[in-house]
């Protein structure tokens, strides 16, 4: 796969243009005769052999009802990258933290976290919404994590599944930090604490 950002954005153009041609069952040419732009240009967009001009774009946009950054970005239904400055940081604990890596926003609720609980501390969390579960996987260290009553020891590299709708609490017994990675996955709502807010 190529690293070239002009290929990237070649090929990201064509895909949008011919998926939002077919959304409204415009062929080619009932593209052409409402854009003023030729059949052929049109053609060779969506097969990615050429890079049209601003000007052509912005009449393919004007056309078709959407943005040029609509059109030469991914939908987010594919994809959806987060950038290290926009990752959500949260100091848990005495001295512990907690980076929710990413947050689907849309049902079903998934959250991604990464947690380095610190020496001797722990981070202890309300419950989260009814049918909520947490998969955490230990990358370093030792952790305790306290579920409804119950106790589980999980060593480096184990993992455990817990329910997130009781009070819990992840608890580091050694000397060292504690890295784990968590998939908190909602069966309905997501924790308004935690939500995405709307763009």
């Amino acid at each position: 796969m190529s690293t070239d950002p002009a290929e990237a954005v070649s090929a990201t153009l064509a895909a949008n243009l011919r998926a939002g041609r077919k959304e409204r069952g415009w062929r080619l040419e009932d593209l052409a005769a409402r854009s003023g732009v030729s059949r052929g240009m049109l053609q060779q967009i969506e097969t990615g052999q050429t890079n049209p001009s601003i000007a052509t774009v912005a009449r393919i946009c004007a056309t078709l009802g959407v943005s040029i950054g609509q059109l030469v970005e991914p939908p987010e239904d594919l994809g959806r990258v987060t950038a290290a400055e926009d990752i959500d940081v949260r100091r848990a604990g005495r001295a512990s933290e907690a980076r929710l890596l990413i947050n689907d926003g849309q049902a079903p609720f998934v959250e991604l976290w990464d947690l380095v609980v610190a020496p001797h501390d722990e981070i202890s969390s309300h419950a989260h919404p009814a049918g909520t579960r947490e998969l955490i996987h230990l990358h370093r260290g030792e952790l305790v994590v306290e579920v409804g009553g119950a106790t589980f020891h999980v060593g480096e590299g184990g993992s455990v599944r817990i329910r997130g709708d009781r009070a819990h609490l992840y608890r580091n017994p050694a000397a060292e930090p504690a890295r784990l990675t968590m998939t908190v996955v909602y069966l309905g709502n997501q924790d308004p604490r935690y939500a995405r807010p709307a763009t």
